[in-house]
């Protein structure tokens, strides 16, 4: 089923299909819900599964906001307007982030959580000149160009990327972006009422799955000082590490990160 729910007065799209308990699946920074679109049909066997394009994404409406907690607050309404039973949340990267600070926001109703590379401390170990850096590109591309062809044009042109998977879906996305998601993520804005030790404390005792990429291949977005400090905070934690294995953990080994998650609930 393919449909819209209404927060600010503007639609986030969102999917759901499968049978089982209810699973929200959220994406990352400049990405949409069509990235789990593989994952999402072997879950949807045992899970009924939610698929929503975060405000600015995808098929979502434009905001004026894209603070982390605007994010949050999009995704606990629609947890309380369409689930009535507790809620499993899988995100990566930003989404991981949305989904523990929904945790926290909605700690009673939520059964468990896997984290997929957070970047819990990215920007304050990087500052604004180094989120820049990691995000430049996307941003020029994203102001410049509303038309997928174009984006593609572009991708397919730049030598650095002959090996990414997906050119496609990545101009779509980028071509769908609003492009001050970016711009309040990389200024800083967007993190303002996000206090990533607050969030973990209060989140400690929800059954939760950390999946981490190798540092070395995702340019230090979770490195292992700041997995220890996870570690010793959290009651209820589950740690899988990757080795040569990049942020995009879901992409990159898709069978494997299919196993492990399915593991993780099952065994929930």
């Amino acid at each position: 089923m393919k449909n819209y729910f209404i927060t600010e007065d503007k639609s986030i799209y969102y999917r759901k299909f499968g049978e089982g308990p209810p699973t929200i699946l959220l994406h990352g920074i400049s990405n949409s819900s069509r990235t789990w679109e593989g994952f999402s049909k072997k879950l949807s066997k045992i899970r009924t599964v939610y698929l929503i394009d975060l405000r600015g994404h995808g098929k979502s409406a434009h905001f004026e906001s894209y603070r982390w907690i605007d994010f949050s607050n999009d995704i606990v309404n629609f947890i309380e307007q369409n689930i009535n039973n507790k809620v499993e949340i899988i995100g990566h990267s930003l989404g991981a982030c949305i989904g523990a600070q929904v945790g926290q926001m909605l700690k009673s109703n939520i059964k468990s959580l896997i984290l997929e590379d957070p970047p819990f401390f990215h920007h304050q170990r990087y500052g604004v000149e180094g989120i820049s850096q990691r995000f430049k590109y996307n941003l020029s591309l994203s102001k410049q160009f509303n038309s997928k062809e174009k984006i593609l044009e572009k991708l397919i042109g730049n030598s650095k990327l002959s090996k990414v998977k997906n050119l496609e879906l990545i101009s779509e996305n980028l071509a769908n972006l609003d492009h001050k998601v970016l711009e309040e993520t990389i200024s800083g804005i967007a993190l303002e009422s996000f206090d990533a030790i607050k969030i973990i404390s209060e989140i400690s005792t929800i059954r939760t799955l950390l999946m981490v990429g190798d540092e070395k291949k995702t340019g230090g977005v979770l490195i292992e000082s700041e997995i220890k400090k996870i570690e010793n905070i959290m009651q209820n934690l589950e740690i899988i590490k990757f080795e040569n294995i990049g942020h995009n953990i879901h992409d990159e080994i898709p069978e494997e990160f299919e196993n492990r998650v399915i593991s993780f609930l099952n065994n929930g």
